[in-house]
């Protein structure tokens, strides 16, 4: 199926999405915070004329920047009782904790951002959210089971069935039909099934793929060697810019995902984080640098991954600072 004209229009794009995000925060702050000359406003109707994705993304931040939860936690981190700052007359405080609500909403309003994402959105026919988890029944009978910051876009015609992982991880259910084959495309990768069960994760410049049932045919888009079989019961990574060989893994653990759960054993402290990370609607700073390497073992509930903070703190020798559930510092 070819692309529409928004969709050509979304790609052209996403390779400077970040730059374009950061254009849209350094609009909405002038825009917020101070008084623009009509130049300025000139200026700021021009970028936003530029395409229609200009304006979704100012849209999508302007209203991250005025969720209500951003500012309440940046009130109640401004209004925190410090012993750093010495006691002062009630001038300097009340200036010390309206620069202290700035500087927390900006922080928290910068967090917001990276989570989102948007113009991985925008190409998207299904997502999901941080610590989101959704079904999809697609029109020929597979379903796609969807991770936390995933998102795709499908393409269904009479000779094949494809899927984008745009983003983030997910779980497909493949009904048999010889005559469409059914790809999963990612960034680094393409996956072909008949009929089976398996999952695509991507992250970064890695890319995994781990069978459940049957056998998928697995192929780097970036070079033309042999693609690789991989079977139930085994995975194949895409690393360093090649695609290795399938290896055996422990499916109750791999999959643990699609049941809420994240199972571990033997992992470093910092990985477990890493991957907690990826469900935690804010930031997680791991400062406490002996413990990064301490072996973890055990299940984590990643329907409430400030629970699982909270236990591994318990468990681990270090402390644990919450603010409003969106940042956590581990020291």
């Amino acid at each position: 199926m070819a692309p529409t004209d928004k969709q050509s229009e979304n790609l052209s794009y996403h390779e400077d999405e970040a730059t374009l995000r950061q254009e849209a925060i350094a609009w909405v702050v002038r825009l917020h915070n101070s008084r623009i000359s009509p130049e300025d406003q000139q200026a700021f109707e021009a970028w936003k004329a530029k395409s229609t994705i200009h304006l979704q993304v100012f849209q999508k931040v302007s209203a991250i920047w005025g969720d209500p939860d951003l500012h309440a936690a940046a009130t109640q981190h401004a209004q925190e009782p410090s012993s750093i700052l010495p006691q002062q007359s009630a001038t300097p405080r009340r200036w010390l904790q309206h620069a202290g609500a700035i500087a927390a909403c900006a922080m928290l309003f910068t967090m917001a951002i990276v989570h989102y994402d948007p113009l991985t959105w925008l190409q998207a026919d299904y997502q999901t959210a941080i610590g989101e988890q959704r079904t999809i029944a697609l029109p020929d009978g597979s379903t796609v089971i969807l991770n936390t910051q995933t998102a795709i876009a499908t393409s269904f015609d009479q000779t094949a069935r494809r899927i984008r992982l745009l983003k983030g991880e997910a779980s497909f259910n493949v009904q048999p039909d010889s005559h469409r084959p059914f790809v999963v495309e990612s960034q680094q990768t393409a996956t072909r099934a008949v009929g089976t069960e398996f999952m695509v994760r991507t992250q970064q410049d890695q890319e995994l793929v781990t069978v459940l049932e049957g056998t998928v045919e697995v192929s780097s888009l970036h070079d033309h060697n042999l693609p690789a079989l991989v079977s139930a019961g085994s995975r194949v990574q895409f690393e360093h810019g090649r695609l290795g060989r399938p290896f055996s893994v422990d499916l109750s653990t791999v999959s643990a995902w699609l049941n809420g759960r994240l199972i571990v054993n033997g992992v470093p402290l910092e990985q477990v984080i890493d991957e907690v990370r990826r469900y935690y609607p804010g930031t997680i700073l791991l400062l406490n640098q002996p413990i990064r390497d301490m072996h973890v073992t055990g299940t984590y509930n990643l329907e409430d991954p400030s629970k699982s903070l909270s236990l591994l703190a318990k468990t681990f020798p270090t402390h644990m600072f919450n603010l409003a559930n969106r940042f956590v510092i581990l020291f």
